[in-house]
């Protein structure tokens, strides 16, 4: 398609080219044969310029495009009178003075002189006197030409009066436009082709009918009519290719004032033609000094040029003076501004490197003071590099509002000021991380620096309105190493601030080499992990759900594995939080999704007294904040067939609670189609109690560090967890039982499901179908999880 808009552009461009061409040999053509019917090329050329200019301004548009269409019609009468004029020379009769053709001929001179006017006028209304003036000498220089040498000998000539008036006609028309040509070139600035063809239109117009009538009146015919009626049918070509040229659409814009400056060749031009009548007068052209009226008109015209030039330089003075005056108050802005440069200066550096919320040093200005600091060759004592990072501050943000959170970070600001000697430097990178750069401490001191500034995030930190919010902090420290890259510092002190938040947040962890070869491993698994899907590396295992009374298997959790082409299997706690980080949880937990809905699909179809197992998938937080999960889960439903009654969908406490109101909202939609909720992990989280009576879930799955203890403590939260469930009328299942003396434990405390080691590992779809054979589900159980 580009190719084709490329080829029509090409075409555009070259049609003017074409189009001079073309009538460059209709004029040799002519200026060759002398057949009668040669003298209609004049009309043909007329005509083709009317047609190229009507055309180019439809497609075009051009702005403004009146003139264009004042030319048209202009050039349409030209096409009349040259074919009227054509025709009696074709019939071989003569062409009476005047005839109809000259009346056609003198009526689009003010067609052509009213688009130069509109063409001068819409382009810039606020066109000053200067260029009008310019034009006026010139047109006056070339009437004193006129005088002498046409007009002066037509009004002594013996014509009668109406041929007079009709020759006087034409030189005075031509007068006119070439003012308004004058007035429009004078000052127009920058030209583009389109204006320069239109200029040359009007250069061959006027000097074909100069040549055409210069000796009409005294010798009765025209010098080389041959060769006008060429540079007309010139002239019409001009505007023709005016008009299709490509920057038609791009006019010219006129200078501001009509050019009020004279530039050097424009001063001696308009000088010379001030000067033409008294040379005229002086070496006594066309005899004019035998006529006392010729004299008379001359010195009034020279009179007028002279008014005109005075006129002219004034208007030069006074613009000189408006650029002195412009000039200085130029000077005086410079100096102003020079007196402000300096204040300005340091406003705009401090902008540039400090945080506008806080104050504090920004990252181009720590990154600055490290490149410094890790330039030196030695340093006294230990430099460190402390990042902290407040916790949870998004739920400030979402509870209290983004002018809270500010306030916040303000307050952590100043505390952080207030904890740091006068040569450490104190930064905000962005958001709610900040970092510390501390140099010349004893050895091992960072360490101890940064459990300090971990200490001032202990009180409270008081906001306006007398309110007052906790916030806490996780911290990476790196000792910085002589000569060591800034980059290399700023990534290992992210490092450990990532093992800090890692490690369950609130601490200060300092960074070791093991950690940097951890992140290059979890780097790779992500890499690794993106293709997992395509080359069919995952794997959908299952573990059995028994009732504790009887070991009949109720129900079975389908678990993810991975084993990566050539390497050894991957556990799930290595790369499930990686995929959740990374998204690629998303794709991932809907293929789980999906493979465990057909393979349930698969057993119900295949065994009719399985229809009551139950499979539950594990869904994760980014999933369960994903907009269109419950879509997923419908979607998915109807294209395996697999019942929504059957489906578990697991979540954990944490989940639960970290965004309840998307949480409940999509818990809600899955059980309008069926679907049973679990929370996975139970007891772990904060607020269990609340969020179990709130929520709409079905099944509690007690976490195994409850199972794998017997401590009495631990026993009481299991009944306090079973009797809450049974009051709610929650199913519940114990999770991680592993020893025979753990599940006679949950069976006496009363709760009515398990899962674990002791009674199946997770295993293939096939393996679980020979477990199953062995261990059958009673027909008439309620499904569980």
């Amino acid at each position: 398609m580009d190719e084709v808009h490329g080829q029509v552009r090409a075409g555009r461009q070259a049609a003017w080219w074409l189009y001079l061409a073309a009538g460059a040999a209709v004029i040799v053509v002519y200026l060759l044969i002398t057949a009668d019917v040669r003298h209609l090329f004049s009309p043909l050329v007329s005509a083709s310029a009317t047609v190229a200019i009507v055309v180019a301004v439809f497609r075009k548009r051009p702005r403004p495009a009146a003139p264009w269409y004042l030319f048209a019609a202009g050039m349409a009468l030209y096409t009349a009178a040259d074919s009227l004029f054509g025709i009696y020379q074709v019939e071989g009769t003569a062409v009476p003075f005047p005839s109809p053709a000259d009346a056609l001929y003198l009526a689009a001179y003010p067609f052509f002189t009213a688009g130069l006017i509109a063409l001068t006028t819409v382009q810039n209304r606020g066109l000053g006197w200067a260029g009008l003036l310019d034009a006026g000498i010139i047109t006056l220089g070339a009437t004193t030409l006129a005088w002498v040498f046409i007009i002066g000998p037509y009004l002594f000539s013996q014509l009668s009066a109406l041929p007079l008036t009709v020759s006087l006609a034409y030189t005075l028309v031509d007068l006119v436009l070439l003012c308004m040509a004058a007035r429009l070139v004078l000052t127009t600035g920058t030209r583009t082709p389109s204006f320069l063809l239109m200029t040359a239109w009007l250069c061959a117009t006027l000097g074909a009918d100069g040549l055409y009538y210069s000796t009409l009146a005294t010798t009765g015919a025209p010098i080389a009519p041959e060769v006008s009626y060429a540079v007309w049918m010139a002239s019409y070509l001009f505007l023709g290719a005016a008009a299709l040229h490509p920057s038609l659409g791009r006019t010219p814009r006129l200078v501001e004032g009509g050019q009020a400056a004279l530039s050097g060749p424009r001063l001696v031009l308009l000088i010379l033609l001030a000067l033409m009548g008294p040379v005229l007068l002086i070496v006594d052209a066309g005899h004019v000094r035998d006529r006392p009226a010729h004299v008379g008109i001359i010195s009034a015209i020279v009179g007028c040029l002279t008014l005109l030039l005075v006129l002219r330089v004034t208007l030069l003075a006074r613009y000189a003076q408006g650029q002195a005056a412009q000039a200085r108050t130029r000077t005086q802005a410079l100096e102003r501004s020079l007196r402000d440069q300096t204040s300005l200066q340091k406003q705009l550096s401090h902008q540039a490197f400090h945080d506008p919320l806080t104050g504090l040093a920004n990252r181009a200005l720590l990154a600055e003071r490290l490149e410094h600091v890790l330039s030196r060759p030695s340093a006294v004592g230990t430099t460190g590099l402390i990042l902290i990072d407040l916790d949870r501050f998004k739920d400030i943000n979402d509870s209290l509002g983004h002018p809270v959170g500010d306030e916040v970070l303000i307050a952590v600001a100043h505390r952080l000021l207030g904890g740091v000697r006068q040569q450490d430097t104190v930064a905000r990178l962005g958001g709610d991380e900040f970092a510390v750069l501390v140099e010349d401490l004893p050895s091992d001191g960072v360490r101890d620096y940064a459990q300090r500034l971990l200490g001032r995030f202990k009180d409270p930190f008081a906001l306006s309105g007398e309110r007052s919010v906790y916030v806490a902090a996780s911290i990476g420290i790196v000792a910085i190493r002589e000569l060591m890259p800034p980059s290399e510092a700023l990534r290992d002190a992210d490092l450990a601030l990532y093992v800090a938040k890692d490690q369950g947040r609130n601490r200060a962890v300092m960074f070791e080499p093991s950690m940097s070869t951890a992140q290059q491993d979890q780097s790779r698994i992500a890499q690794d992990l993106r293709y997992a899907l395509t080359r069919n590396e995952l794997s959908v295992y299952y573990q059995p759900v028994v009732e504790m009374d009887t070991g009949e298997t109720t129900g079975v959790e389908a678990l993810l594995r991975w084993r990566p082409r050539g390497r050894d299997p991957i556990q799930p706690e290595q790369f499930i939080p990686i995929a959740e980080e990374t998204d690629l949880i998303l794709p991932i937990g809907a293929w789980i999704l999906r493979e465990a809905c057909l393979q349930g699909r698969r057993w119900h179809d295949q065994t009719p007294d399985r229809r009551a197992l139950t499979i539950a998938v594990n869904v994760s937080g980014r999933q369960l904040k994903d907009p269109d999960f419950p879509e997923t889960v419908t979607r998915t439903l109807l294209e395996t067939g697999f019942p929504a009654s059957s489906l578990v969908v697991e979540i954990t406490e944490n989940v639960l609670i970290a965004d309840a109101e998307t949480t409940t909202a999509h818990i809600s939609s899955l059980r309008g189609l069926g679907v049973r909720i679990s929370i996975d992990d139970f007891g772990t989280g904060y607020s269990s109690l609340s969020y179990l009576r709130n929520l709409p879930v079905d099944i509690v799955k007690i976490d195994q560090s409850f199972v794998n203890t017997a401590a009495a403590k631990d026993n009481g939260i299991i009944q306090a967890i079973l009797y809450l469930s049974r009051a709610l009328g929650v199913d519940t299942v114990a999770e991680g039982i592993e020893t025979s003396a753990q599940a006679d434990r949950l069976r006496t405390l009363g709760c009515p499901h398990g899962q674990g080691f002791y009674y199946a590992e997770p295993m293939s779809a096939q393996a679980l179908e020979e477990h199953l054979a062995a261990h059958p589900v009673p027909e008439l159980r309620h499904p569980t999880g």
